[in-house]
């Protein structure tokens, strides 16, 4: 999705430069920029790019894992393969510039834009870079950053020797700006609640988290008579729970802004993306970061929202203790909202897509 937002804001830039009145900005094929999205070969990485008029390849992938698996002996073939496959797909599309945002997809695409010397660009949504992105932000151009203290391992970025601190550019993190418009219409006439209770959205990410499934489940009886909830469960983790004041969906597309329009507390993991979603929204919330993230970094990421007073981590105690709490405190929801304003970059897309544009 940060993707796709940047792609929308690439050809809005090139509409704007080149004054075309007809220019399309929801995908590349309507302006003057050729893009190709490289991607994994996760059907659901093809229909969303596909969806929004880009053109998309898939090449192998393989993960760097720090503890013992199986697939530690098979994926390092798939990403010999995938490197082979960037190669290719580098001399047959030979742009002008490459954009990596991060992970073990763009990182043999990186190396091969590097052989060839393509400009590249990085983008590190986290507060501590994992292992493909240190090897991508040494062969970058640029790298942009979500986090104003972004850290190599355990140090802070500036004290990297190997990178020189004019490479980095905080962008903040791009996101759908879509999200901003939903219709609370729409979104009590799609769960079906009721306007005068309050509603707090449940998810897990991308993914869904059977953990938090869990930790609803663990407190429903005790919220279910002040809150109604709306749980994102993520694909193949559907709850147990049946009750009036709770519908669940496995996956929420367009219809989550609608939902946003609805809700009152949301209760999440934080990655990077979500994080900086509830920032645009202004939503306050409740984080329970993910604990086998790695290098830890969705803890790092919510204890800076914790720190400007834009989130509460969930630690010891129980989910019906601090959400009952917050809900009983106004003045903290509104304090949380001014500081979700503060951290929110609502141009983050626009400013990567110029820093893009003017190193192609």
């Amino acid at each position: 999705m940060p993707n796709l937002a940047i792609a929308r804001a690439i050809c809005r830039s090139d509409c704007k430069s080149d004054s075309k009145s007809n220019c399309r900005a929801d995908s590349g094929s309507g302006c003057g920029v050729d893009i190709l999205y490289i991607g994994s070969k996760l059907e659901l990485d093809r229909k969303l790019v596909e969806a929004a008029g880009l053109q998309f390849k898939a090449i192998f992938t393989g993960k760097f894992r720090r503890y013992f698996s199986f697939r530690n002996f098979i994926d390092p073939i798939f990403i010999i393969i995938g490197f082979f496959q960037s190669i290719w797909i580098i001399i047959s599309f030979w742009p002008d510039v490459v954009f990596a945002k991060g992970g073990f997809v763009s990182l043999p695409v990186a190396i091969a834009a590097f052989i060839f010397r393509r400009p590249i660009i990085l983008h590190e949504s986290d507060r501590i870079m994992g292992l493909s992105n240190k090897i991508v932000a040494i062969l970058a151009t640029k790298v942009c950053v979500a986090f104003p203290d972004v850290h190599i391992n355990n140090s802070q970025i500036t004290n990297d020797k190997r990178i020189t601190n004019n490479k980095f550019v905080l962008t903040g993190n791009p996101v759908r700006m879509s999200i901003k418009d939903g219709d609370a219409g729409k979104g009590y006439q799609i769960t079906g609640f009721h306007p005068q209770r309050p509603i707090v959205l449940i998810w897990g990410g991308s993914q869904g988290s059977q953990e938090i499934n869990q930790v609803l489940e663990n407190s429903f009886n005790i919220l279910k008579n002040t809150f109604q909830f709306v749980h994102v469960t993520g694909y193949g983790k559907r709850s147990s729970i049946t009750d009036p004041s709770y519908i669940q969906f496995e996956y929420l597309g367009d219809e989550l802004k609608h939902i946003y329009a609805i809700t009152d507390i949301v209760v999440g993991r934080s990655g990077a993306n979500s994080l900086y979603e509830l920032a645009l929204v202004q939503k306050p919330n409740i984080l329970i970061p993910l604990k086998s993230s790695a290098h830890n970094h969705q803890q790092l990421n919510a204890e800076y929202f914790e720190q400007m007073g834009a989130s509460i981590i969930l630690r010891d105690q129980p989910l019906h203790e601090i959400l009952i709490a917050l809900w009983h405190s106004p003045e903290q929801r509104e304090l949380m909202k001014e500081a979700l304003a503060r951290i929110a970059k609502s141009d983050a897309a626009q400013r990567i897509a110029e820093i893009i544009l003017a190193n192609a």
